[in-house]
């Protein structure tokens, strides 16, 4: 791409793709989109020694028709965002080719296709969905908050066709085609632009007003969630009442309280109800009319994961503490991470709290972290020590254990209350009763958070 000299290392020949797509034949042909006609291929892979190729990689090829309504524009908007961030809920960029009036895109091919051809699929599980929505919602996080210092990327076309799945199920967002670039050193991000988008997806506060933001995805990854729960596309011609339109037919139900009459079918006696009510709660927040009301693909990622640990019952630890003096602060644990000890800095009452939390992740390795922890009545700050050895992290300091676990056996609800009879045996130096009232009011908030499950 002589217009970008920094690209060039990703041309492909046009020989090369017309070689791995049976020069487009038809039986190659996978569908169209709004850039063009989308082909399967195998492309060689060029050996590091320059000889022959060191083997193939299945790819779709996106070959440019510019009566479809893109152009060159969209083409290098999309190879230069595809080459300059990467994630792994991102499609992967294999490379371009920029000959004559030849303009395509080359991607890693994604096994199982876009999602919209999956949405009435009965053997996709409620759970599969889940994942599936997690994964795309973080892929789009990362364009908002996560591509680096000063702006985010806008997908603005965020539709069930533009979100791939591989062999896995895992989510990739792709055509960036239409994706802007705006700032996000200002307290709100927005671009005035003409209206870009998909009929049935795109924000009708954006289409009224030419003001795109960030909340403009958000709300049509709304609408994309709706269609997962639904198993249906945002429109649907052969309707003529408040089902042609997913988003009328959603709001038609959430004014009479009958949300639960739109879930799809075969999904019903597989959901959860609290999995199932954290689902509707974030998808109907997308939707919201008034765009400061939409929540952030951060919160999104959260409550999804949220939805999901209801559904399989592996529900996450949220720990407390707060800084001597200072602020509160709270941390959540996942499945992968183990409560293995607690610390209290104390007089008569408590100053900082520290928890040592274990990375059970990978089995043959495991690290730890404090979390918490700060200035206590000593003057110290608590201090990292063997979490599976050590009561007392010693330097004089009155901090102590309130739970040890040096089995790494999952403590669970009826086997933590008991670590409360510790504070019992505590030598503490002033206000023993009043310090044993706070410090079993702390743990009992610890013990509720971990009422669904703990780690």
């Amino acid at each position: 791409m002589s217009k970008i000299p920094e690209l060039d290392h990703l041309k492909v020949s046009l020989d090369h793709i017309k070689l791995a797509t049976n020069n487009f034949a038809d039986h190659n042909f996978l569908g169209t989109g709004g850039f063009g006609r989308v082909y399967i291929g195998q492309l060689p892979v060029p050996s590091s020694s320059g000889g022959e190729p060191a083997g193939t990689v299945k790819v779709a090829v996106k070959r440019l028709d510019e009566k479809l309504g893109q152009g060159e524009h969209q083409f290098l908007t999309e190879v230069v965002m595809l080459a300059s961030y990467k994630h792994a809920n991102l499609v992967t960029l294999i490379g371009f080719t920029d000959e004559g009036v030849e303009k395509i895109i080359v991607y890693k091919h994604e096994a199982h296709g876009s999602l919209d051809k999956h949405l009435e699929n009965k053997d996709l599980t409620w759970l599969q969905r889940l994942r599936v929505c997690l994964g795309a919602a973080r892929g789009l996080a990362y364009l908002h908050s996560g591509v680096g210092a000063g702006h985010r990327v806008l997908h603005c076309d965020i539709k069930s066709s533009n979100i791939l799945l591989d062999e896995n199920w895992e989510a990739k967002i792709s055509d960036f085609g239409l994706a802007k670039i705006g700032p996000t050193n200002q307290p709100f991000t927005f671009l005035v632009t003409n209206a870009c988008g998909t009929f049935g997806y795109v924000d009708p506060q954006y289409v009224k007003t030419g003001v795109l933001t960030k909340e403009s995805d958000v709300y049509s990854f709304g609408v994309v969630l709706f269609e997962v729960l639904c198993g249906r596309l945002a429109f649907d011609g052969k309707y003529e009442d408040e089902r042609r339109f997913l988003v009328g037919w959603v709001k038609h139900h959430e004014g009479s309280r009958t949300l639960d009459q739109i879930v799809f079918p075969s999904l019903r006696e597989q959901m959860k109800p609290n999995s199932l009510k954290a689902f509707f709660r974030i998808a109907l927040q997308c939707l919201n009319e008034t765009k400061k009301y939409r929540p952030t693909m951060k919160s999104i990622v959260q409550e999804l994961e949220i939805a999901i640990q209801l559904q399989t019952n592996i529900i996450g630890t949220t720990l407390w503490g707060s800084l001597a003096g200072g602020e509160p602060w709270s941390i959540r644990l996942e499945s992968h991470l183990k409560l293995r000890k607690i610390f209290i800095d104390h007089q008569s009452f408590i100053y900082s709290i520290a928890f040592v939390i274990e990375d059970i992740s990978n089995d043959s390795v495991h690290s730890f972290q404090q979390y918490g922890g700060a200035m206590g009545p000593s003057g110290y700050t608590i201090s990292q020590c063997d979490p599976l050895v050590s009561y007392n992290i010693g330097h004089g300091k009155p901090c102590y254990c309130l739970a040890h676990n040096p089995n790494r056996l999952p403590l669970v609800p009826d086997k933590f209350i008991p670590f409360t009879r510790d504070i019992s045996k505590m030598n503490l130096r002033h206000g023993v009763e009043d310090s044993f009232l706070k410090t079993k009011y702390f743990l009992t908030l610890i013990s509720i958070a971990c009422s669904n499950g703990y780690y």
